[in-house]
């Protein structure tokens, strides 16, 4: 940039700094920064009024926790032998479970599941397996991990299942038991 230039862009940025700057009163510092550190918090404008604020209780954006959507016991119904452990991500959108060496993951998505499903099947093509009769649509994505996708309404689902031991697993034995579970969530939706 030009001498005159960059002189003339510094120029309005400390305008619009003060400009934005006047008539506020400054927030008490609860902790200072050390006197050798130049505070930046002038330049900062302001945020308008009409953005609302984040609620204070915000811990699960994306709807129910999927631990709680689909439980250890329905899982293990599914599997014929118990679950060890459901881990959820903590943000309420995964779930994986493990019985002795088997690991299933169940995700969720709580809004925008027609628009995903669009943008999966597209991508897959010839790879996605259609599932009639279950849910409001469905497929597998046959690429390798024979995962099952499923919509209700507007959320979608997937499940995969996997070997801990990193064994190859009968895809038939994985489409049906992804498609058991997907059944199971089914009779809890409503």
């Amino acid at each position: 940039m030009k001498k005159p230039k960059m002189f003339l862009f510094i120029a309005i940025l400390l305008g619009a700094s003060l400009l934005a700057a006047c008539g506020q009163t400054a927030a008490p510092n609860v902790n200072p920064a050390p006197a050798t550190v130049a505070p930046v918090a002038a330049t900062v404008a302001p945020v308008p009024a009409t953005v609302a604020p984040v609620a204070a209780n915000n811990s699960n954006p994306s709807g129910p926790d999927a631990c709680s959507m689909l439980t250890k016991d329905d899982v293990s119904k599914v599997l014929g032998t118990p679950v060890d452990t459901a881990t959820g991500s903590g943000l309420g959108g995964a779930c994986t479970y493990t019985a002795k060496n088997l690991s299933i993951i169940f995700i969720l998505s709580h809004t925008g599941g027609i628009k995903a499903m669009t943008i999966d099947l597209a991508r897959l093509g010839n790879l996605a397996l259609v599932v009639p009769g279950l849910g409001d649509q469905a497929f597998y994505n046959t690429n390798s991990a024979y995962a099952l996708f499923l919509l209700k309404g507007d959320a979608e689902y997937n499940f995969s299942m996997s070997d801990l031991t990193y064994q190859p697993l009968d895809p038939t034995v994985v489409q049906a038991t992804e498609k058991a579970l997907a059944v199971q969530l089914l009779s809890h939706l409503p």
